[in-house]
C-alpha cells in the first residue's frame, strides 16, 4: 500500500468530520459545534494520531520531534482550513441561528430593563455584522489549540529514544 502524505491525511480527516457534522446537524438535529459533537474531535484527534504513527512506521532512520511536529502540523493545518471553510458555508446558508441568538440575546436585555429599543436594535444590528467572523475565529482557534496540542502530545511520545536496560546485578547480604 503506497504511504499517504500527512497532507491527504488531513483532506481524509477534514472531509469525514464535515460530512459527521452535516449527519449531525441535519440528521440527527444536534447543533453544530454544541458538546454533544465530540464524534467530531474525536475523529480530528484520531486523524493527527493516524498521521503521525503512519509517518514514524514509515520512517527509516529514527526521526526527532521536529520532524512529528511538522507531519502533525501538516494533517491540523488541512483540517483547520477545511472545517473553517465549512463552518463560514455552515453560518451563511443557515442564518437562523444567528438571528436566534440575536433574539435571545435581545430578550436578555430588555429583561434587564436598562437599555433602550434603539439601543437594543443598534446591539443586533452590531452582533449581525460580527456573528460570522466571530464564529469563524472562535472555530479556527479551537482547532489550532486543538491540533497542536495533540500533535505536541503524540509527537512527544512517539520522539521518545528507546533506552535498552541491561542486566542489573543485585547482591545484598543482610
Amino acid at each position: 500500500m503506497k504511504n499517504i502524505s500527512a497532507t491527504y491525511k488531513g483532506l481524509v480527516t477534514g472531509g469525514l468530520m464535515i460530512v459527521i457534522c452535516i449527519v449531525c446537524y441535519f440528521g440527527l438535529k444536534i447543533p453544530f459545534n454544541s458538546k454533544e459533537q465530540f464524534v467530531v474531535l474525536a475523529i480530528y484527534s484520531a486523524g493527527i494520531v493516524w498521521s503521525l504513527v503512519t509517518f514514524k512506521a514509515a520512517a527509516t532512520e529514527e526521526k526527532k520531534f521536529k520532524d512529528y511536529f511538522q507531519t502533525g502540523f501538516k494533517t491540523f493545518i488541512v483540517v483547520t482550513l477545511l472545517m473553517v471553510i465549512y463552518c463560514i458555508v455552515f453560518y451563511n446558508f443557515n442564518t437562523g441561528i444567528r438571528d436566534t441568538w440575536i433574539a435571545e440575546n435581545n430578550q436578555m436585555l430588555l429583561k434587564e430593563g436598562n437599555h433602550m429599543p434603539a439601543e437594543i436594535a443598534e446591539n443586533a444590528k452590531k452582533m449581525k455584522s460580527i456573528f460570522l467572523p466571530m464564529m469563524v475565529g472562535i472555530n479556527l482557534f479551537k482547532y489550532l489549540i486543538i491540533g497542536v496540542l495533540i500533535t505536541v502530545i503524540t509527537a512527544g511520545f512517539l520522539s521518545q529514544k528507546k533506552i535498552k536496560h541491561g542486566s542489573v546485578n543485585c547482591n545484598t547480604t543482610f
